[in-house]
């Protein structure tokens, strides 16, 4: 029996060691300039920290606006927020795209053990499109029979699996959006772990193919290496991530982009018969050209002769693939 203990107690020294060896150093900062700082201090309060509003105060930087604490956080997900004191009642309430709408603020923290300044945000609002870690996510519910007046929604790991806290825009013909902004760098792997709901409740939610490549045990699980990566779910069905850097989708469809008319010709036309739908995103996930029930794509062009240069990502769609090709107007 003495010996059964000695192993026990062994046991739970080496997972009080791993866990505090697995640990990050997160420094938190937030910037209070259009506030006045409470006698009690600025805090941060979350899964970080059980919650507890008194625990984890922050320190002014030098005499900046800027408050910061360093604080040892396991990785995955996490919710948090600022409060102008040490009391429930002196919180923020920040809101998309770096937080839901109960206010609570998304954070990753990766397996790769490497320290992480947080990017400065502003209290009670978000951090520039510019700064830190931004993904943009596109559903596409044209194929599904009715829309729930609820709204579609976004439930994961990254809101605590809630179904009515992250509501997607309606773009049009279909396709919902929803920007996600994290504090972390642009350059740190975040992996997301989520499914959508038509809806706001569970039994609402879809169940992604299991044959698609993102989709693990019902949920879409992807790691976006960079910021400004844009994400394209079907309803039920796959997932396509496009980067800013580049576009790797195998695609038989060939475009052709006409500089002198400003406009995009469709070749291969032998594979699109019984197109459902031809649409094109911008650089920011933006819908912005939405065609529908193509027959085929002989003869068919897109002009961008209204749109500014850029960067833009044309989606074809048919009744059993989706494709997805990068064109720059210029």
């Amino acid at each position: 029996m003495k010996k059964n203990y000695v192993n026990y107690l062994m046991a739970f020294f080496v997972l009080l060691s791993y866990q505090a060896f697995s640990q990050v150093d997160v420094t938190f900062k937030v910037d209070m300039s259009s506030e006045t700082v409470s006698a009690d201090g600025v805090h941060v309060v979350g899964s970080i920290n059980g919650w507890n509003t008194t625990s984890n105060p922050l320190t002014q930087e030098g005499s900046t606006s800027i408050y910061s604490a360093t604080i040892q956080v396991n990785p995955g997900w996490h919710e948090f927020k600022y409060l102008n004191g040490n009391a429930w009642g002196t919180e923020e309430a920040a809101n998309l795209p770096c937080a839901a709408s109960n206010g609570n603020r998304f954070l990753f923290i990766n397996e790769s053990g490497e320290a992480v300044n947080l990017t400065p945000v502003p209290f009670g609002g978000c951090n520039d499109a510019s700064t830190g870690f931004t993904t943009t996510f596109n559903i596409d519910l044209s194929n599904e029979s009715s829309l729930s007046e609820n709204g579609v929604h976004m439930a994961g790991s990254l809101n605590g699996w809630s179904t009515d806290n992250l509501q997607l825009v309606d773009q049009t013909g279909g396709i919902y959006s929803v920007e996600l902004r994290l504090p972390t760098p642009a350059d740190y792997p975040v992996t997301y772990e989520y499914k959508y709901l038509n809806g706001n409740a569970w039994g609402t939610d879809e169940t992604p193919d299991a044959s698609c490549e993102y989709v693990v045990e019902n949920n879409r699980l992807i790691t976006v290496t960079s910021s400004g990566s844009i994400i394209n779910d079907v309803f039920n069905g796959c997932s396509i991530i496009l980067g800013l850097e580049a576009v790797n989708v195998a695609n038989p469809i060939r475009l052709v982009y006409h500089k002198n008319t400003r406009s995009i010709e469709f070749f291969n036309l032998d594979t699109t018969a019984n197109i459902t739908s031809i649409r094109v995103f911008d650089i920011n996930g933006k819908l912005i050209k939405n065609k529908q029930q193509k027959e085929t794509l002989s003869g068919e062009t897109i002009s961008f002769q209204s749109d500014t240069n850029g960067i833009y990502f044309v989606q074809i769609a048919n009744n059993s693939s989706l494709t997805v090709q990068k064109i720059i107007v210029h």
